[in-house]
């Protein structure tokens, strides 16, 4: 009804109520409820004459609402496209996240209607102020309960109501919003629950979790059915299953790590190896249409910040029945992969059920290749030596292929007691971390074509070529740095990987890849097989982490019903896949940014500690208000250009500064020394003085 009702207003200009049940056939009062459906989800519109239209047609754009820094909203069209700053005439206040219709009007546009608001809940600081009442006895006062915003782009103020006698000055609570902001109107909210304290970092976390979507407390529905699970495997479990339990089989993760998704094994064949890539079976014990599956849907993955982890699953599960853990039997998905000269000649997939007989961590595998001491039993050793041999082959033939590998350095952060930050480490990735990451990615890409081929309804990893004006812009940013590379219009990802490698000594090499990254569109799922450039690869998908990762557990299900011979439920799920599908990228880029955000905020903590300091680092960004350097452990602050020596003028064509009076340039790339000014932890802000250059940098002055 609703899709024939607009295939009319598409086609052509604004009809008439009496047009529109002529020419579907509706009554009055059917029309009118659909059309209010269509009005309400942002699809049609009411024109001054009394007549309807497409939103589209009369120009108007679905937005999702997102803020700067400073407050300012901006609409980014939900089809994609540049944002625009957003103008609410009549003192309408959009929040984050908010879904909105708007009316371009060039780099601005003007809102007409919020459709949807994006936030039911927020955290926040929470001001308790006591006064004396007025003509009061002695004694007598009156408190007064508002709240702060955690996200500090929200500028509404908050005014507290309900019951706030549990909650103490300068806590971080969870907020449920009664009243949104309107016409000067402030955000009236309740408190839910108190988050700790506004000075604990650990509140700080949660409070991240909470803005971008991830519960930090599960609900009393998700518990019943958690404590109602087993609390080992039975041997009922074990039915149709592949006895794996005497198969040599252990996992490799890091120190801390608590659950453990994958193992693996290996044997020698007479033409090269059989990996066993062993995945915990997830969907064993997570079903559809249970409280526990809803609640992972909605959350999409795990969310891992310093010092939180925020699982997808309840810890009876993640840390427990569904991880891999030695010495206790597990059920698994088994994928064994036949491989000779790094490709994959051959491959059976079966439920089993498996006995891990250790578990090693990378610190580990990695001391004992360097020749260091070791507990690892011999026959794990040797094991270790023939997956190293195997992984170096898959390494080749996929770097062979042109797959792009970007190296980055991700902080880790070494916390005290209390989750405050002690140290920052950048350490890169070793041998042992390398070697799981091929294995992992030659299972996803075979089981994505294994998917293809049979046509299966699925959930693929894709990831689309870039477009030509991303390219431009990138090649544009790289001549700033005296890098003359023509990439081209549809470039092989190996010229990209041949990028990488060519600057991986250039002093802005971390810049380079972040600028190759924003070039190149984001992954995410698809209920099509779309290949995956940065990979070169033409199948690919996510099936090894189904604890932390709901594709991978969708994944599972299909892959079951697969071996089960029950195709025809798999083809009732097709229907579904898109919308999970887009359920799912939505929820990692929601991840991606909370992780942004949380070490953002422990790296600006840490900074705090080092007032005064000097460091070397290397200006990653230049822009009119300053520069922005980033130091060895990923930290980036602000060189704000008011606090320079002289009057300098922003060259954006050149991504530089140049001082009017001295010619002194500064520009991406350049190696400076700075001192450490302030922060601001909350926000993740760093401001640094700058001292000069950095010893060893060369001058570059302006022609």
């Amino acid at each position: 009804m609703n899709e024939q009702i607009m295939e009319i207003l598409e086609g052509g200009m604004s009809v008439g109520a009496k047009e529109l049940c002529q020419r579907t056939g509706l009554k009055p009062d059917q029309l009118e409820a659909a059309l209010q459906a269509l009005i309400a989800a942002g699809d049609a519109v009411l024109t001054k004459k009394g007549r309807y239209a497409s939103a589209a047609k009369t120009g108007l754009v679905k937005c999702r609402v997102g803020f700067q820094r400073n407050g300012t909203p901006l609409a980014y069209p939900l089809t994609g496209g540049q944002s625009m700053q957003l103008e609410t005439p009549g003192g309408a206040r959009c929040m984050p996240d908010d879904v909105v219709l708007v009316r371009p009007m060039g780099v601005r546009c003007t809102l007409q209607t919020i459709l949807k608001r994006g936030r039911t809940t927020l955290p926040a600081f929470v001001r308790i102020e006591q006064r004396a009442k007025k003509g009061a006895h002695r004694g007598e006062v009156r408190q007064s309960a508002t709240a702060v915003p955690c996200d500090l782009r929200i500028p509404y103020d908050i005014l507290l109501t309900g019951d706030t006698s549990f909650v103490k000055n300068d806590q971080i609570a969870q907020l449920q919003i009664e009243k949104y902001p309107e016409f000067g109107r402030p955000i009236y909210a309740s408190v839910l629950r108190v988050l700790g304290s506004g000075s604990s970092m650990r509140a700080l976390m949660k409070a991240v979790a909470e803005d971008h979507g991830f519960a930090t407390e599960t609900s009393a529905e998700v518990d019943a059915e958690a404590a109602a699970m087993p609390a080992e495997v039975g041997e009922g479990d074990l039915t149709g299953r592949e006895d794996l339990r005497e198969l040599l089989t252990f996992t490799i993760d890091g120190a801390t790590a608590k659950d453990f998704d994958d193992a693996v094994s290996i044997e020698r064949t007479e033409s090269g190896w059989r990996l066993g890539v062993h995945i915990a079976d997830v969907a064993h014990y997570v079903t559809p249409r249970t409280t526990i599956d809803a609640d992972a849907l909605l959350r999409g993955t795990s969310l891992y910040l310093p010092g939180l982890t925020v699982p997808m699953l309840p810890e009876c599960l993640s840390n427990h029945l569904c991880s891999l853990m030695p010495d206790v039997d597990r059920l698994a998905m088994t994928l064994f992969m036949d491989i000779r000269d790094g490709a994959v000649t051959d491959h059976r997939l079966c439920e089993s059920v498996i006995h891990s007989h250790a578990r090693l961590t990378y610190q580990a595998v990695n001391r004992l290749w360097e020749g260091g001491e070791t507990d690892i039993s011999e026959d794990v050793q040797a094991a270790l030596g023939d997956m190293r041999d195997l992984a170096r082959t898959l390494r080749q033939r996929r770097h062979g292929r042109g797959a792009i590998d970007f190296e980055m350095d991700e902080p880790e952060f070494v916390l005290d007691e209390k989750g405050e930050p002690m140290d920052v480490l950048c350490e890169p990735r070793g041998e042992a971390e390398l070697m799981i990451e091929d294995f992992m990615l030659t299972a996803n890409e075979t089981v994505a074509a294994l998917a293809r081929n049979t046509e299966l309804p699925f959930i693929y990893r894709v990831h689309e070529p870039p477009d030509g004006d991303r390219l431009e812009m990138l090649e544009h940013f790289l001549s700033g740095l005296d890098l003359r590379t023509r990439l081209g219009t549809e470039p092989h990802p190996g010229k990209l990987q041949a990028l990488l490698e060519e600057t991986r000594e250039h002093p802005a090499r971390d810049i380079i890849r972040h600028h190759l990254l924003r070039a190149l569109k984001r992954a995410q799922y698809s209920d099509k097989p779309l290949g995956h450039y940065a990979m070169a690869m033409q199948d690919y998908c996510h099936f090894t982490s189904p604890i932390r990762r709901y594709p991978d557990l969708m994944v599972h299900r299909m892959l079951k019903l697969l071996l089960r011979g029950e195709l025809e439920k798999a083809e009732g799920m097709a229907k579904r896949m898109p919308e999970l599908a887009s359920a799912c990228s939505q929820r990692e880029n929601a991840a991606t940014l909370a992780e942004r955000q949380g070490d953002g905020i422990m790296l600006a903590a840490y900074m705090g500690r080092q007032i005064g300091r000097k460091f070397d680092g290397v200006i990653s960004g230049v822009t009119g208000w300053g520069l922005y350097v980033t130091l060895p452990n990923q930290a980036e602050g602000l060189v704000h250009i008011a606090g320079l020596d002289d009057f300098y003028v922003y060259d954006a064509e050149g991504s530089r500064i140049v001082g009017e009076a001295t010619g002194t340039v500064y520009r991406l790339g350049d190696r400076v020394r700075v001192r450490v000014e302030s922060v601001v932890v909350q926000a993740g802000e760093i401001n640094f003085e700058l001292i000069g250059r950095a010893e060893g940098d060369v001058r570059r002055e302006a022609p």
